[in-house]
């Protein structure tokens, strides 16, 4: 990596918005290396050599990341520290839908993806962040889990369905806010990025475009904003695709 490189680790990447953000990224400047994070090495390997096909201005490349196990997480921070000494940018985008039929086991599934897994990416990488002149921490979050929303009648979000997943996107509001309270003093600028509905095979693409959900470039683009800094004047929000996100 080249020294003036923005080092950027994006949780979840060798796929669905996670690629798109980086794909955004790195098609639009030369600033950035783009480190692909991903729980399977093959997949992320293969994620990363379609972007070098494509006319990428800055650089790429695959880390195995389970935001799930703690060895793996840890073991990428360890990496990253060995290599380059510090990250820029942590996009915390890794995040599932569980189809359990069982509650239980479903909060269980996504809370230790899109809840726990979050808290430990975050709290491994946040000594290399601090090594940063300009450290940038960002939560890739959803407007399902809007509370404020959830509660309005009038609100295309006020449904009885997908508890789990709304309550861990939920979780993660609160984590933003607790972090930029944290960490403000120490130049950190901590965001929210919601791409939006967005077709990916995160769920049923056809099923969502019918509900008016965009292309996976669009949602990329939402978060490589605020990765970029066109958002910084909401720091500390959840910025969405009609600006901030009500809590």
């Amino acid at each position: 990596m080249a020294a003036s490189k923005t080092l950027v680790l994006i949780t979840g990447a060798n796929q669905g918005i996670g690629f798109e953000t980086a794909k955004n990224l790195l098609l639009a400047s030369n600033a950035y290396h783009v480190l692909l994070g991903t729980r399977d090495l093959t997949k992320g390997t293969a994620s990363a050599s379609a972007l070098k096909t494509l006319p990428i201005k800055g650089q790429v490349e695959p880390i195995q990341i389970d935001v799930t196990k703690d060895d793996s997480v840890d073991a990428a921070a360890a990496h990253v520290e060995s290599t380059y000494g510090k990250l820029d940018i942590l996009v915390n985008n890794a995040g599932i839908f569980s189809k359990n039929p069982k509650a239980r086991d479903a909060f269980r599934e996504i809370l230790a993806v899109n809840s726990v897994g979050v808290v430990s990416v975050t709290e491994a990488f946040l000594p290399l962040l601090r090594k940063s002149s300009a450290p940038r921490l960002i939560f890739v979050g959803s407007s399902v889990g809007s509370i404020r929303q959830a509660a309005d009648p009038n609100s295309k979000y006020y449904a009885p369905a997908a508890n789990e997943y709304r309550a861990s996107k939920a979780a993660l509001n609160m984590l933003l806010v607790q972090y930029w309270v944290k960490l403000q003093k120490e130049n950190f600028k901590v965001f929210g990025a919601d791409p939006g509905l967005i077709a990916t095979n995160f769920v049923n693409p056809e099923q969502v475009r019918k509900r008016g959900a965009m292309e996976p470039d669009v949602g990329g683009e939402r978060v490589a904003s605020v990765v970029r800094g066109d958002r910084d004047a909401d720091v500390g929000r959840m910025c969405g695709e009609y600006g901030v996100s009500p809590w």
